[in-house]
């Protein structure tokens, strides 16, 4: 999650701006057809569904607390409330996307999460507020965990990697946008049309989806999925040390940006002693670094196997962990503390789609189950790296600097496991 102040909108649009001719000048428009661009942005808006959704309605938690008569603290769990329907209900449309293919359970997920936002608009207390954002994020995470398998389905084993940086990317640029987004809607409006908003944005993908997306996932393996057990399934796909050790790389990876995320404000605001201006265009250096950092994977791959440079990216970040410790520890200036910080985040934007192909793609019969498996690992990794960060907290800039550092040992420790060479998919029954 990324939180923006009002005043970055500025920042925001300079750094698309940046972003967007950087990616026009290398994106070829002949390497996808027409109805391939077409099918990769319908899968970048929905997996941008989730940052969208938990960014957009921040700005509104003072005028939601008023509202509902209830503390900001209480608004808050609503988010936690989010992410835990997210994390679970990723187990749940993966497998129904393997039985049933990949369109319709994506239309249903869409439907479930126009419904439960409706419900956000006219909740009464903050517990119905609970209920609906758990409900919101079990129907958004079906669009999330499907599109990795329709990529698996859709498009060449040589292109995969390319689209999950572009969908890396896109998860960037959605938290830049939210906050912005939200706080203009305040700016003439009610806390309830942020959640109109998403309202808006569920119908139109649910337009989008029904007209634009094709059915990738064939008849007589989602025939034969019917037959298995879900939970067999998921633990074969578990079995597999290859998929298993990436996952908790790409959750170590997550946990190091939410740990960045958390302490951002304590780092620059109150021990930096920057204004919230200063605030806003650190924030938005470091996004536009791991957007980069993203698309930058799909020429790195051209020249260093896919395995190797999740190696190179994980002992780089544990380098400059250890650099940014003794900084820390040593109270440098900030201005010197926040350049590292960003050769410390900008790796962790090559981790996020290499980490997602080389544990999905070698699925081809089950990729929805895969995908669903990653996806909730990867969050469940993210939370206990917060909750062990959180508890670690003492007030100090050193003991964030720790946390940075047992991130980024543990996922140098995770990948120097010996990996299995082959992969296999889960076994037919």
């Amino acid at each position: 999650m990324f939180i923006c102040p009002s005043n970055s909108s500025k920042v925001a649009s300079e750094q698309l701006r940046i972003l967007f001719t950087f990616a026009g000048k290398n994106i070829k428009m002949k390497e996808f057809t027409l109805t391939q661009w077409i099918v990769i942005l319908i899968l970048s808006l929905l997996t941008a569904l989730e940052p969208l959704s938990i960014d957009l309605y921040v700005p509104g938690f003072i005028l939601i607390s008023g509202a509902l008569n209830t503390s900001i603290a209480n608004v808050q769990i609503s988010l936690s409330t989010f992410l835990a329907g997210f994390a679970l209900g990723q187990l749940f449309w993966g497998p129904l996307a393997d039985k049933m293919g990949r369109k319709k359970p994506i239309l249903i997920s869409l439907a479930i999460f126009i419904a439960a936002t409706l419900a956000c608009m006219l909740v009464r207390n903050v517990e119905q507020l609970w209920i609906a954002r758990f409900i919101q994020a079990i129907g958004g995470c079906g669009g999330v965990v499907i599109s990795r398998a329709v990529v698996t389905d859709y498009f060449d084993k040589s292109k995969t990697l390319k689209i999950y940086a572009i969908l890396a990317l896109i998860m960037g640029i959605a938290p830049i946008i939210a906050p912005v987004i939200g706080n203009g809607i305040l700016a003439f409006s009610t806390w309830e049309a942020l959640f109109g908003a998403i309202l808006a944005l569920g119908v139109a993908m649910f337009i989008f989806t029904w007209f634009g997306l094709p059915e990738t996932h064939k008849p007589e393996v989602a025939t034969h999925k019917a037959k298995t057990s879900v939970f067999a399934d998921y633990w074969n796909i578990l079995k597999v040390k290859k998929f298993f050790i990436y996952s908790l790389i790409a959750g170590i990876a997550n946990g190091a940006l939410m740990v960045y995320v958390a302490n951002g404000p304590f780092l620059v605001i109150e021990k930096g002693g920057l204004t919230g201006n200063a605030f806003s265009i650190v924030f938005a250096v470091n996004a536009l670094g791991l957007m980069l950092a993203s698309y930058l994977t799909t020429y790195l791959q051209k020249q260093i196997p896919v395995g190797k440079l999740v190696k190179l990216a994980v002992t780089f970040m544990c380098m400059i962990s250890i650099v940014l410790l003794t900084l820390m520890y040593m109270e440098v200036n900030i201005y010197i503390m926040l350049g590292v910080l960003f050769f410390y985040i900008f790796p962790i934007g090559i981790l996020f789609p290499t980490t997602t192909e080389l544990a999905i793609t070698p699925f081809t019969e089950n990729s929805g189950t895969a995908s669903a498996l990653f996806g909730s690992i990867q969050l469940l990794v993210a939370f206990i790296c917060s909750i062990i960060s959180n508890a670690m907290s003492d007030g100090s800039v050193t003991t964030v600097g720790i946390a940075f550092a047992l991130c980024a040992l543990a996922a140098f420790t995770t990948i120097f496991v010996k990996v299995e060479p082959g992969v296999k998919t889960v076994p037919q029954t």
